[in-house]
C-alpha cells in the first residue's frame, strides 16, 4: 500500500511538473523589439559618411515640392510648432520606440524615398538613428547640422548657402603632442650638477684637570 502511495505522490509531481512548463511556454511571449544589428555593427556604419545628407540637398528637394525624402523631427512638439522643415512628421526620439512610431516606419521603409531624421544639431539624431539601423532600416540619413544650421540657411537661392562644414577640433592636439615629442628628443641632455653631501663636523672635547 505505500508503494502505490509513494509512485503515486512521484506521478501527480510529474504531471504539476510538466504543467508548469507548459503554462511558461505558453505565456512566454517574443520581444516586441528585435534587433538585426549588432551595437559594433551599428557603429561601424556609423563611420559611413553616405549615411548623411546635406541640409542644402533637402532644402532643395523641399524647395521643388520633391518626395524623395520623408523628414522626421526629433524635436519636441513645442520645438516644432515654432519652426520646421515643410512637410516633415513630428516624432520626438524619446517616442521613436512607440508602436505608432514603428508603424510609421514600417509603411516607409519599403518605398523609394528616404527617411531623414534632424534634431536642434546633428549629434542629437545619432542615437535615434543607430536604433532604427539596429531594428534593420536601412532607408534612413541624419542631415547634417541639424535644425540649427538649416533654419539659419537662405531657402529661397539655397546654391548661396556656405557648404556644410563638419566641425572641427579648436585644437590639433596630434599636431601638439608631435612638437612635444621632437623638442624633447632633439633637446641636448641637461649638465648633471655635482651633489655634495654636508659633511658632519665632529666636535673635540677639551682635555679636562690635570696635575
Amino acid at each position: 500500500m505505500r508503494e502505490i502511495y509513494k509512485t503515486t505522490r512521484l506521478s501527480v509531481a510529474s504531471v504539476l511538473f510538466v504543467a508548469v512548463i507548459i503554462v511558461g511556454l505558453i505565456t512566454t511571449r517574443r520581444p516586441d523589439i528585435e534587433y538585426a544589428l549588432t551595437p559594433q555593427q551599428t557603429i561601424e556604419k556609423l563611420k559611413n559618411s553616405n549615411n548623411e545628407i546635406s541640409p542644402l540637398e533637402v532644402a532643395k528637394s523641399m524647395k521643388v515640392g520633391g518626395n524623395q525624402f520623408v523628414c522626421i523631427d526629433l524635436r519636441s512638439p513645442y520645438d516644432f510648432s515654432k519652426g520646421n522643415i515643410s512637410g516633415s512628421v513630428n516624432i520626438p526620439a524619446n517616442r521613436i520606440l512607440e508602436k505608432e512610431s514603428l508603424e510609421f516606419f514600417d509603411k516607409n521603409a519599403g518605398k523609394t524615398a528616404t527617411i531623414v531624421l534632424y534634431d536642434e544639431n546633428q549629434s542629437l539624431a545619432n542615437g535615434p538613428w543607430m536604433i532604427l539601423m539596429q531594428l534593420g532600416y536601412t532607408n534612413v540619413k541624419m542631415m547634417q547640422g541639424g535644425w540649427d544650421f538649416y533654419a539659419k540657411m537662405n531657402l529661397e537661392s539655397p546654391d548661396q548657402n556656405l557648404s556644410w562644414q563638419v566641425e572641427t577640433p579648436k585644437y590639433n592636439y596630434a599636431a601638439i603632442k608631435a612638437s612635444s615629442s621632437q623638442s624633447v628628443t632633439s633637446g641636448t641632455p641637461a649638465e648633471k650638477k655635482e651633489v655634495v653631501l654636508p659633511e658632519k663636523k665632529v666636535k673635540t672635547k677639551k682635555v679636562e684637570g690635570g696635575c
